[in-house]
């Protein structure tokens, strides 16, 4: 007698874990085909350009350049001070440099020659 309860009890387990539903699987993700992408548009309806604007180096040609291919710095009313030939014209310390040697403008990084 024993044994036919372990045996009802072992089918009547085994009749609930079948019955049990299976764990939900989330859905699979949105993906539009083909991919949709924003496109700016304008009030007007027409399309907007969003190319970035052009740099500073692009609108305003490089200055006259003296011997060896470098812009020469303007003067200032002190002599260890110079202009930048690059914009913004920065006003450059350059003491310690002598007339005709390269210095750096930190601002831009670019090179010019110490009038």
């Amino acid at each position: 007698m024993r044994n036919h309860v372990l045996y009802i009890t072992a089918g009547s387990l085994s009749v609930l874990i079948s019955c049990t539903p299976p764990l939900p699987v989330p859905p699979p993700r949105f993906q539009p085909d083909p991919p949709f992408t924003l496109k700016p548009m304008s009030s007007n309806g027409s399309q907007i350009d969003l190319a970035p604007p052009p740099s500073p180096s692009q609108l305003e040609p490089d200055p006259p350049t003296a011997t060896g291919g470098y812009p020469t710095a303007q003067r200032t009313e002190n002599p260890d001070q110079v202009f930048s030939p690059y914009g913004p014209f920065n006003v450059i310390d350059v003491t310690g440099f002598k007339s005709g040697q390269l210095a750096r403008d930190p601002s831009n990084q670019k090179i010019f020659r110490v009038p």
